[in-house]
């Protein structure tokens, strides 16, 4: 019996036009081939068949899967929450750029990004909560 392939920390990371595709699926919570052409064609058009191309590479690597509708087209929808793509990706950029150090990273981020006042006075917070989870036994 064929298992599904999973999108997990162990899964490949995404293209550039496999995550652009995924922020269309993503911001829609579903969509079909067309209204994803539609979406990227503003900034980025593309053919119909790259755009399939690119579907079934993400059904294939376990992060959008078909769901079911009256349509005679395939409508898809995220397997893998944007959050989770996100936390694979920064955590990945931490290892090769940053020695695996938050702290290396977040600084980096602090000096090379304008951060507001009232940004830093977030940051400071979850630093004192993280401080705090730490704590407890």
């Amino acid at each position: 019996m064929a298992r599904k392939k999973k999108a997990d920390s162990g899964a490949p990371q995404l293209t550039g036009l496999e995550l652009e595709i995924m922020q269309v699926v993503w911001d829609r919570g579903n969509a079909t081939a067309s209204e994803v052409g539609a979406s990227l064609g503003k900034k980025r058009p593309l053919a119909g068949t790259t755009i399939h191309t690119v579907l079934a590479n993400l059904r294939g690597k376990g992060f959008i899967e078909p769901i079911p509708t009256v349509e005679r087209v395939l409508r898809f929808a995220p397997v893998v929450p944007k959050e989770k793509v996100a936390t694979r990706s920064l955590r990945q950029v931490m290892r090769d750029f940053f020695g695996g150090s938050p702290q290396r990273l977040l600084a980096h981020l602090v000096k090379e990004e304008e951060v507001g006042e009232a940004e830093l006075s977030e940051l400071k917070s979850l630093l004192r909560e993280s401080k705090k989870k730490e704590s407890r036994p």
